[in-house]
């Protein structure tokens, strides 16, 4: 019981165990908060320990605490609404939350109108900031969501354990003090429950434990039972109460208005770091767009919590002499579990799909605060690109799929297909009279895949390779941007490059010839415009370029190499749009 590290098996293979973990950590931390003197340092880490999660402290809790134990403030709020009145306990209020919440957003829209950056009505504008979780009370808050209820009835309870406050601390830890369940510790805890007054079970809420919803009570999906909602012990719901304020993003889709929940599941990561890039983590999910839809909020919920960590870790080693945890995202996370829940009747929503998500694992080694700064801007960069991609229509949305499938599978075929598409994408967007489209630039994408696929490095390296692509990208993006922005253009744009290189790839002559066919039109054009204009404004590819990449076809095969050339065609090159603008 009292001792160094504690114990959350994984029961159930979905968030519900995270957030016992998370709860644990909460209620250890307000302990050695309670104990300690100011001055004090504490280390809480979470770990995943495989077939449990174990909650790490830099010293063991010591039997003499618990006397010391004499009040402890509940570690979870009361949701609340305008009126209500909860004792002594700490709440949250779901209408003034709301109203926050709507103020800031009339305001910062009026402040965009005007264009007050850096001014100190802008400064006014933060002032007005909803908190951080505000996200997680509207959720909680919203009754369609059936969860306030049960949610209060447990946390209410933390009261009556306050009466025999160590006692009842002191056999909480015992619960998880092995890594496997101990009924010794539960019949303890039974005994207090019942002198005490608390009701040993709650009622296993949809919100709490997503797998044990109705019709979701077997062990297998072989039936579909629509009893009522199991029960369990109380210790493990309040703690799962308590860990959703600490590691719970929740998020309304614009199309559906379904909510999905994003748990975070951490392999090893300490409280504190935690607590900032968590905070970071929600600040930057409600600036975000508000038209995002199911496969966008799955997208920008993993790159967003990078960006967030990457930022962390940018501060930690300006300010820290002793940050010793991995600069690497996806070495101390390893991702979001997700539940959806949809709005299936007018008043209540259901959950219907449970998934993970991983985080990309980018960075590879990141030595210096320079690393980190370019793994930033790489993430900045493929949020541009998604942000602006219309997932209500179908190329928009199968453009999305395979990007999630790329960014949280690691699936590069899965990229290359997303490439493709996004290059048909963006010669579509700029004919339909958008001036710019984001766009992936060819130094972050080469930086991307000399981390993740060092096998493709001698690829995007040959100068062939490079001139070829050039050749590319100076036919369809470089001429669409120059007549969407009204320049002079000499040269004609191939609309449907891209998609023809990208069929004939699968067999090597067909792609061979029609690649080939494209440079000796290329060079052509090359050679009759200028003859007309008196300018030469790209350069030709060379005989030896062609060359090098049937030597690269020839090496690591057509449709490896018919990828790359079209990610990297369509990608820009910084120097040479401001040589063409």
């Amino acid at each position: 019981m009292y001792q160094d590290i504690y114990y959350v098996p994984k029961r159930t293979g979905t968030y519900s165990d995270v957030l016992v973990a998370y709860g644990l950590a909460t209620l250890l931390d307000h302990i050695f908060r309670q104990v300690k003197k100011p001055a004090d340092r504490w280390r809480i880490v979470l770990e995943d320990g495989g077939g449990h999660y174990r909650v790490r402290l830099s010293e063991p809790v010591q039997e003499g605490w618990m006397d010391k134990l004499t009040s402890l403030r509940n570690p979870a709020p009361l949701i609340i609404r305008r009126g209500e009145a909860a004792d002594d306990a700490p709440t949250r209020d779901v209408d003034e939350t709301w109203a926050q919440v709507k103020r800031w957003g009339e305001q910062r829209q009026a402040l965009a109108e005007q264009g007050v950056r850096g001014t100190d009505a802008e400064q006014q504008l933060r002032d007005l900031e909803p908190p951080d979780d505000w996200a997680t009370v509207v959720f909680l808050g919203d009754s369609r969501m059936q969860a306030d209820g049960i949610y209060n009835r447990i946390v209410s309870q933390w009261a009556k354990a306050c009466n025999h406050l160590s006692e009842h601390v002191a056999t909480l830890l015992a619960l998880f003090a092995r890594p496997d369940p101990d009924d010794v510790a539960l019949e303890a805890w039974n005994r207090l429950a019942k002198r005490d007054g608390i009701k040993p079970k709650e009622t296993a809420s949809q919100l709490l434990n997503p797998h044990q919803g109705k019709g979701l009570n077997e062990a297998k999906a072989n039936a579909l039972r629509m009893d009522n909602i199991k029960d369990r012990p109380w210790p493990e719901e309040f703690l799962k109460a308590v860990g959703l304020w600490q590691c719970l993003a929740p998020r309304q889709t614009m199309d559906t208005n379904d909510w999905k929940a994003y748990v975070l599941a951490p392999l090893r990561l300490s409280w504190q770091a935690h607590q900032e890039a968590f905070a970071r983590f929600n600040r930057y999910l409600w600036r975000e767009p508000g038209n995002q839809t199911a496969l966008k909020t799955d997208i920008t919920s993993v790159l967003l919590f990078s960006r967030a960590w990457l930022d962390y870790v940018e501060a930690a080693w300006r300010d820290e002499d002793d940050f010793d945890l991995p600069a690497a995202p996806e070495k101390v996370v390893a991702g979001f579990h997700v539940a959806q829940f949809k709005l299936l009747s007018r008043n209540a929503y259901t959950m219907v799909n449970l998934s993970f998500l991983s985080l990309p694992a980018w960075s590879g080694e990141l030595h210096t605060r320079a690393d980190v700064m370019a793994m930033q801007k790489i993430i900045d960069e493929h949020l541009e690109v998604i942000r602006g991609i219309d997932e209500t229509h179908s190329d928009g949305f199968d453009l999305l799929r395979r990007y999630r499938d790329f960014v949280s599978g690691g699936n590069w075929e899965a990229f290359f297909d997303f490439a493709a598409g996004y290059g048909h994408e963006i010669l579509r967007r700029l004919n339909d009279g958008a001036r710019f489209v984001p766009t992936f630039t060819t130094s972050r994408l080469r930086r991307l895949m000399m981390t993740n696929r060092k096998d493709l490095t001698p690829i995007v390296k040959n100068s062939g390779f490079q001139n070829v692509a050039y050749a590319i990208r100076h036919a369809t993006i470089i001429p669409q941007t120059r007549k969407a922005n009204k320049q002079d253009n000499l040269y004609e744009v191939r609309y449907g490059l891209g998609a023809e290189l990208k069929r004939k790839s699968t067999v090597r002559d067909e792609f061979v010839a029609a690649l080939t066919d494209f440079i000796q039109s290329y060079n052509q054009e090359n050679v009759q415009k200028p003859e007309s204009k008196g300018q030469q404004m790209r350069k030709d590819v060379r005989t030896d370029d062609i060359v090098e990449v049937v030597r690269l076809i020839d090496e690591y095969g057509s449709e490896v190499v018919a990828n790359l050339l079209i990610a990297y065609g369509y990608a820009r090159e910084p120097r040479e749009e401001q040589s063409n603008s």
